[in-house]
């Protein structure tokens, strides 16, 4: 499991969308970008898409969970639901550092509990630094926002690169470029710290 986001200046956020917008346009990319949608037809769209993170004030964050050494009968009482929301937080606290507003912009998901986000900016707002807020949590659909769509090819490439790919395919292919973009030799390649950086992959050590 690969739980990711990015991290985008509020300032560029609506420049760095209309950026986006326009790149997928010229590419003709009329449906949603999806990792899942990578194909021989798509690659160098998607590529384009990777380039534009690198060449932006843009920053990713992703954290790796080996789910066959998950026991989610001994965690969290077996809800599953609320582990993926604990390793959520997970993902976020370390990079809320800054003494700045922050707005979480979550893609919809469908819960069973209905308070699930309200509860992590909770427990996100007890453990971030004093003069850290969380100014708001909001949910959006990723259809509707190339940044996510950009953060879903992201966070797929890794999870793929996890699960190891059959060589060959155009999903190898991108995941390829994007570790090579990253200056990492593969993207299961983990990263020394969950410090601040363009592009951090950090594998959760279950206990």
């Amino acid at each position: 499991m690969a739980i990711g986001g990015l991290w985008v200046p509020t300032s560029q956020k609506k420049v760095i969308n209309q950026e986006l917008r326009a790149l997928l346009q010229q590419h003709r990319l009329g449906s949603e970008v999806k990792w899942s949608k990578t194909s021989r037809l798509r690659l160098n769209a998607y590529k384009a898409l990777a380039d534009f993170f690198f060449s932006h004030d843009l920053s990713f964050r992703v954290i790796v969970v080996e789910q066959a050494k998950l026991k989610y009968d001994e965690f969290k009482d077996g809800d599953e639901e609320l582990g993926f929301y604990t390793f959520y937080y997970e993902m976020l606290i370390k990079w809320l550092k800054e003494p700045v507003p922050y707005n979480l912009l979550l893609d919809f998901k469908e819960n069973r509990g209905a308070n699930h986000y309200q509860v992590l900016k909770q427990c996100l707002q007890k453990k971030i630094p004093a003069g850290t807020t969380i100014k708001g949590v909001n949910i959006i659909h990723s259809e509707e926002s190339p940044i996510a769509q950009l953060a879903d090819l992201l966070i797929g490439a890794v999870a793929a690169s996890w699960c190891e790919m059959s060589a060959g395919t155009p999903k190898a292919e991108l995941a390829a470029y994007i570790a090579q973009k990253a200056g990492k030799p593969s993207l299961r390649h983990e990263s020394l710290s969950p410090a601040f950086t363009k592009f951090n992959i950090f594998k959760i050590a279950l206990q």
